[in-house]
C-alpha cells in the first residue's frame, strides 16, 4: 500500500512542476544571398543578388542594386555584368568546357568571390514515364535516361517541370556507385501541397526536364539542400544553410555548367 501512495506521490510532483520554455526566434542580421550561373550557350548569363530576410518576415527578398559584378576565365577573358533589373545583373556570354570561371562582387563595402569549372557534357539520351505500384496504386513519374562517362567523376542536377510549374523537388546524382553505367533516374513531382493527387502525373500532361552537370562543390550545395526538404514532422534535416562556395559568409552559390531541355507529353 505505501508503494503505491509513493507512486502517486512521485507522479503528482511531476504534474505539479511545469515549466514554461521561451524559444527564441529573434531575426538573425539580413546577409547578401547570391546565385549565379554560366551555362554553355550563348546566352544572358545572370547572377541574382539579394538579402536574406529574417524568420518571421514575409519571403520578399530585397535586391541588391548598384553593385559591381564581373566574371573572369581561366583564359584570362572578362566579362563585365550590368544591372538589367533590380539586383540582376547579366552579361552575354556562352561559356566552355574545362575552363574555370571566377566570379567577382562588390556590394555594400565587402567583396564577394567564387570559382567553379565547367564540367564536360554528359548528353541527356532522352526522358519517358514509367509505371511505378506503391501498395496496389499505379504511379506514373518522369525518368531521365543517359550514359555516365567511366573516365571521369560526374555530378548532375535535374529540374522537373509539368504543365508549367516547377517541382518544388530538389534533384541531385553523382557516379560514385554507378561510374559508366547506362542511368535511369527517376524525378517524382512535388508539388509542395499535402495532396498526394496533385503530386500524380495524368494522361495529357506535359513535363520538362532539364539537366546540368555540375560540379562537385554545387554537388554538395544542393545535396545539402536536398536533405532538408523532407515534407511532415520527422522529415528532412535541421534547417541550416547549405556550405557556399562563396567567401566572405555570402549565401548562395556560384556555377559553371551545362545545360540540356527534353520535354515530353504523358501517354
Amino acid at each position: 500500500m505505501k508503494k503505491i501512495v509513493y507512486i502517486a506521490l512521485f507522479a503528482l510532483s511531476f504534474l505539479g512542476c511545469k515549466k514554461i520554455i521561451s524559444i527564441d526566434t529573434e531575426n538573425a542580421a539580413a546577409q547578401i544571398v547570391i546565385e549565379g550561373k554560366i551555362n554553355d550557350r550563348l546566352a544572358d548569363q545572370q547572377i541574382k543578388i539579394t538579402k536574406s530576410v529574417g524568420y518571421t518576415e514575409a519571403s520578399v527578398f530585397p535586391a541588391v542594386s548598384g553593385a559591381a559584378v564581373k566574371v573572369t576565365d581561366s583564359k584570362g577573358v572578362k566579362y563585365i555584368f550590368t544591372e538589367t533589373s533590380p539586383g540582376v545583373y547579366t552579361s552575354r556570354m556562352k561559356g566552355v568546357y574545362g575552363v574555370t570561371y571566377t566570379m567577382n562582387v562588390a556590394a555594400e563595402g565587402k567583396n564577394y568571390t567564387a570559382s567553379s569549372k565547367m564540367p564536360n557534357f554528359v548528353k541527356i539520351d532522352s526522358i519517358g514515364i514509367i509505371n511505378n505500384s506503391f501498395f496496389g496504386n499505379e504511379v506514373k513519374t518522369t525518368a531521365a535516361y543517359l550514359v555516365d562517362p567511366e573516365d571521369e567523376a560526374n555530378f548532375y542536377r535535374f529540374t522537373l517541370n509539368k504543365n508549367g510549374i516547377n517541382s518544388k523537388g530538389i534533384y541531385v546524382n553523382n557516379d560514385r556507385l554507378t561510374n559508366g553505367n547506362k542511368l535511369r533516374i527517376q524525378l517524382f513531382f512535388d508539388s509542395g501541397s499535402d495532396d498526394d493527387d496533385e503530386d500524380d502525373l495524368v494522361s495529357g500532361d506535359k513535363v520538362a526536364v532539364e539537366m546540368e552537370s555540375i560540379d562537385s562543390n554545387i554537388f554538395d550545395y544542393w545535396y545539402a539542400l536536398s536533405g532538408q526538404a523532407g515534407r511532415g514532422p520527422n522529415q528532412g534535416t535541421t534547417p541550416a544553410n547549405p556550405t557556399s562556395n562563396i567567401s566572405n559568409n555570402a549565401l548562395g552559390y556560384f556555377s559553371a555548367n551545362t545545360y540540356q531541355k527534353i520535354t515530353a507529353t504523358v501517354k
